[in-house]
């Protein structure tokens, strides 16, 4: 870790071994302290966006308050809420007028709730999180720089460029990119060889494909025992975690995020999400489950402060020794279903998100027929072209098989669950 780490933060132009010593360090202090370490981030925050931001100056003056009566984090609760929408309208007055001075990248979410959001993270933030995974991780005997099974959307297109920084950061963490989208039994198969090669005992990713790789182990009485499993991207269903832990003999620690709200939340405890302590959690009603708003207090590239996750949580209201920081209980919001075709294939939800993305689409929706036939609803965007209809069907074919028969429909917008969130994938 002393190695790998810095090379990668040179590489990547992150500063994980300074973030991930400062959580040690925060981990030691008390509940007063923590907060106090907050306020004085938010203090820092908060000035620096009203003084470069056109929306936060104009929220602030609005106010009625001076950027002076904004001194602690029970002050947050006096700007507005900041919405997916207005950072569609306000992106430009969000930007800091010297953006060129910080070191960041853009970003975009996979539009569950209908276009995508497109946003900007720095790598300051991009470093805290990093290294608030790698410390949640080591809790259950992990060491950076072993090999763990990485269940992702890699390789997603029949012809993909790959991102050579992403490649080096990838082989100095040993993580084994798997994709997680079609996970047959020959998949799974092959999975599992790749696993005992290498002598994996820890594996990361989609709950969904997890769950499908620990249905096989059990069915075929495979034994493999793992040391830890790590979810994340979907809810972690009771039913999930008791097939994963029996197949593999393990426990699964889920992990939760949103790179868009910052935020980063890791079962250390069964049942206790702790969060990062970069992000400042409130809910609109805190003894049961609520919208959750999320500032993160860290990031100057792209300010978000009382913005709109779109996921619901119970936060954890009691006073307690286990952690410092603010505590989630459940989390609600993330669901995605699981297809399984005639075929074989089987198809998961998080990975589509990635491939939509290379296209002129709004909001997408792939819903099962049959056991050998789906329809793919689209909203699409004004320059999307008719033959970029048959890229989507002859990417989708990659994991669905070549014989299953693939329809494609458009419609002007989607109807949102009561959660204000959209199933992407329907099962039969």
């Amino acid at each position: 870790m002393n190695i790998v780490i810095p090379v990668v933060d040179t590489i990547m132009g992150m500063k994980i071994k300074y973030w991930y010593r400062e959580i040690k360090r925060l981990n030691s202090l008390s509940r007063d302290e923590i907060t106090e370490w907050q306020n004085r981030q938010f203090r820092d925050l908060i000035r620096f966006a009203y003084e470069h931001t056109v929306y936060y100056k104009e929220v602030i003056d609005k106010s009625g308050y001076s950027i002076d009566d904004f001194t602690s984090t029970k002050d947050i609760c006096r700007l507005p809420i900041l919405t997916k929408e207005i950072i569609r309208q306000r992106y430009s007055d969000i930007i800091p007028d010297n953006i060129d001075k910080i070191s960041h990248r853009k970003r975009s979410t996979g539009g569950s709730t209908g276009e995508p959001l497109h946003f900007i993270i720095d790598e300051n933030t991009w470093g805290y999180v990093t290294a608030a995974k790698i410390y949640a991780w080591q809790t259950t005997g992990f060491h950076y720089g072993e090999p763990f099974l990485s269940f992702g959307s890699s390789s997603l297109f029949r012809v993909n460029k790959k991102n050579w920084l992403h490649d080096i950061y990838y082989k100095l963490r040993n993580a084994i990119a798997l994709n997680g989208m079609n996970m047959e039994d020959s998949i799974c198969r092959k999975y599992l060889e790749i696993a005992r090669k290498k002598r994996v005992k820890y594996i990361y990713g989609y709950a969904s494909s997890i769950y499908i790789l620990a249905s096989y182990v059990k069915k075929h009485n495979v034994k493999y025992k793992l040391n830890a499993v790590f979810t994340t991207s979907e809810v972690l269903t009771p039913e999930y975690r008791q097939v994963i832990e029996e197949a593999f003999d393990t426990k699964v620690m889920d992990c939760y995020g949103a790179h868009d709200g910052g935020i980063t939340a890791f079962e250390i405890e069964r049942g206790n999400y702790f969060v990062g302590y970069n992000t400042f959690c409130e809910v609109e009603n805190p003894s049961e489950i609520s919208t959750l708003y999320c500032s993160n207090l860290i990031d100057f590239a792209f300010p978000m402060l009382r913005y709109e996750v779109g996921d619901a949580v119970v936060m954890d209201t009691t006073e307690n020794t286990r952690y410092n920081g603010q505590i989630i209980k459940k989390i609600e919001g993330r669901t995605g279903d699981i297809i399984r075709l005639k075929n074989g294939h089987t198809i998961t939800n998080p990975g589509f998100t990635v491939v939509f993305k290379q296209f002129n689409v709004k909001a997408y929706r792939i819903k099962q027929l049959s056991e050998s036939s789906l329809v793919v609803t689209l909203v699409v965007l004004p320059n999307f072209k008719k033959e970029e209809e048959s890229k989507i069907i002859d990417t989708i074919k990659k994991y669905a098989g070549d014989d299953c028969e693939i329809r494609v429909e458009y419609i002007d917008q989607f109807e949102p669950l009561e959660n204000g969130k959209r199933r992407f994938i329907i099962s039969k």
